[in-house]
């Protein structure tokens, strides 16, 4: 930056604002929210309330994500019985999944195990936004603490961390997870990152280094062949899910871009590989359910589960952590 903007100004938010809030009315009363603004073409809503996940990204003024009929709910009502998970799923720019378990329902031991856990339920405390001056410019940082806790059983923690710098259209989100039980505890995590209209149509193009896709069932399997190809509304519309083999750079991130060239929007997305190395693409083109999920995961969505035999979710030794970074840039070519 050419100039000392701080002499400029007599706020932060002259350069990224920052809003909080509790929601009122109907089920999403009670939930914090945080908007904020990085003084470029990137606005964020943040929800405390919900496992500090992204409800809305717009870029440019555009929204980018699915937002889903039952809107912003919040975690008093959730239900872990069986596919009861989708009364309160939102969906939203992000939705993670964990800690105990991701993917359909299932009972392991006799404890019943709903759709992709409880994670996106769990609402966060010690939440802190800070602003700091970085050189001559200014970073942004929200950060908070979810517990997934019980007696008898887990107690995890995710720490999770946006950074933002001003002006610059692109955030990093950090999460840690630390065993605070005193034996090793398995965990899964699921980064269901989901894409919508405008930003989601017809012109859309999905540009993923894959090195081999699987269906997930005979459904999908007769529509492999169009798995990049981005389809009008339609209904009704059955799902379809496939599991990509994702190459590495030089670097060892793998990612995916998503760009809609007519109206000069997209994103990109990144990660290490080996901490999240399988990869699951949600196509769901159905009329009002117009959703591209694009998903990396630290193990098989559909691969044995914790407490079954075969499992291999990452162990965490008692007071151990393990951090997981994802890289968003926003982009207006490619």
């Amino acid at each position: 930056m050419a100039r000392d903007v701080f002499a400029y100004i007599g706020e932060p938010d002259q350069l990224m604002s920052v809003r909080e809030a509790r929601l009122l009315g109907g089920r999403q009363d009670g939930v914090r929210m945080i908007q904020l603004d990085n003084g470029g073409a990137l606005e964020c809503t943040i929800l405390p309330g919900r496992a500090m996940d992204l409800y809305q990204v717009r870029y440019k003024g555009a929204n980018l994500n699915y937002i889903a009929p039952c809107g912003i709910v919040a975690p008093a009502y959730y239900d872990a019985r069986g596919t009861e998970w989708l009364r309160s799923f939102y969906v939203g720019f992000l939705t993670t999944c964990g800690l105990q378990h991701i993917g359909s329902p299932a009972e392991i031991a006799g404890e019943v195990r709903g759709l992709h856990g409880r994670e996106a339920n769990c609402p966060a405390e010690d939440v802190r936004v800070t602003r700091d001056r970085a050189g001559d410019s200014m970073e942004l940082t929200v950060e908070g603490t979810m517990r997934e806790a019980r007696i008898f059983g887990e107690n995890l923690r995710l720490h999770r961390t946006y950074t933002f710098s001003y002006g610059e259209d692109a955030f990093t989100l950090t999460d840690t997870v630390t065993n605070h039980g005193f034996g090793a505890r398995p965990f899964l995590l699921s980064y269901h990152i989901n894409f919508g209209y405008p930003l989601l149509c017809e012109d859309t193009e999905i540009l993923l280094d894959s090195l081999g896709v699987e269906p997930r069932d005979a459904h999908a399997a007769q529509e492999i062949s169009r798995w990049r190809e981005i389809e009008p509304p339609t209904y009704p519309y059955q799902e379809c899910c496939y599991f990509h083999e994702l190459a590495e750079d030089a670097q060892g991130r793998s990612g995916y871009t998503i760009y809609n060239p007519h109206r000069h929007i997209g994103v990109r997305v990144s990660w290490k590989h080996a901490d999240l190395p399988c990869f699951c693409q949600w196509k769901m083109l159905g009329k009002g359910e117009y959703v591209l999920g694009m998903e990396p995961l630290n193990a098989p969505l559909d691969g044995k589960k914790i407490g079954e035999e075969g499992c291999t979710a990452p162990v965490l030794q008692p007071g151990e952590s393990k951090t997981y970074t994802l890289y968003f840039t926003f982009i207006e070519e490619l």
